[in-house]
């Protein structure tokens, strides 16, 4: 028969982590960085798209291919970015419009 103290420091210790594994894999980290090898995680920075057809001329494939080509991204995240970036100009047109407002002052 256990104590309930003795329970509990067995399940602490099933869940303490192995530091000299953790020391072993830091080291191998260490190792493949001096040599120029890096791990990558794919898909890391990505978040859910949902799929959209669009068309483009000829002329306009081009110029985002070369956009995508010159920031070294894929074309379809460079029409992401394009994407995104209209919608937030378009939403500071909306909240900073042109347009006169009259601003009625109550006293």
């Amino acid at each position: 028969m256990t104590t309930i103290n003795v329970e509990i420091l067995k399940k602490r210790m099933e869940d303490m982590s192995n530091y000299d594994m953790d020391e072993l894999e830091r080291l191998k980290e260490r190792e493949k960085r001096s040599r120029g090898i890096r791990s990558v995680e794919l898909g890391k920075d990505e978040t859910p798209y949902t799929a959209v057809d669009i068309e483009l001329s000829d002329d306009d494939f081009k110029r985002v291919a070369l956009q995508a080509h010159e920031r070294d991204i894929t074309f379809n995240k460079m029409v992401g970015l394009i994407l995104k970036d209209g919608l937030s100009k378009t939403e500071y047109r909306f909240e900073h419009d042109n347009k006169p407002q009259l601003l009625n002052e109550d006293k």
